[in-house]
Formats: structure tokens, sequence, C-alpha cells
């Protein structure tokens, strides 16, 4: 038994995989791999239940060391998007 219902935008089935999550806490961007969230296999969209939100504030919260570092290019709004 899964703790995903169907996608609420498409209506595709939804599996369980670990998946990468980009969480801001701060102004902060932090990259959380190996999260156990519900895929869906129509669409993409993922799912967290709210225990899995809940423990990603509370480690966002912790800070802990990184384990590895990137860098995230920062682009600037084109004119057509900026209010």
């Amino acid at each position: 038994m899964t703790p995903y219902d169907d996608c609420v935008y498409c209506g595709g089935g939804v599996e369980e995989r670990q998946i990468s999550v980009d969480y801001r806490h701060h102004g902060q961007l932090f990259i959380i791999e190996g999260v156990r969230a519900g895929v869906c296999v129509q669409c993409g969209e993922k799912f967290l239940t709210a225990e899995t939100a809940k423990k990603l504030e509370q480690a966002s919260q912790r800070q802990p060391a990184p384990v590895t570092t990137v860098a995230v290019p920062v682009l600037r709004a084109l004119e057509r998007f900026s209010a």
C-alpha cells in the first residue's frame, strides 16, 4: 500500500522513489538527496508526505555540514518577465 493518492494534476499513478529536493529555508538553498517521495509516473510531479516535509524542515533548521556544494547560476529576469 502506498501513502500517495493518484496525481492531483493529471490523475496518473504515483509511486514512491528516492529523489533530490530543492529546499529553501531563511534565504538559503539546500539540495537534500535521498528523500522518499511520491512521483507521478505520467507527469513527473512530486509529492511529499507530511512526515517527510516535517523531517526536511527539522533537518534544515539544524543545518548539518554539507556533503558537497554546487555552484548555482542566477539569472536576471528578461524584460518581458519583470514587473
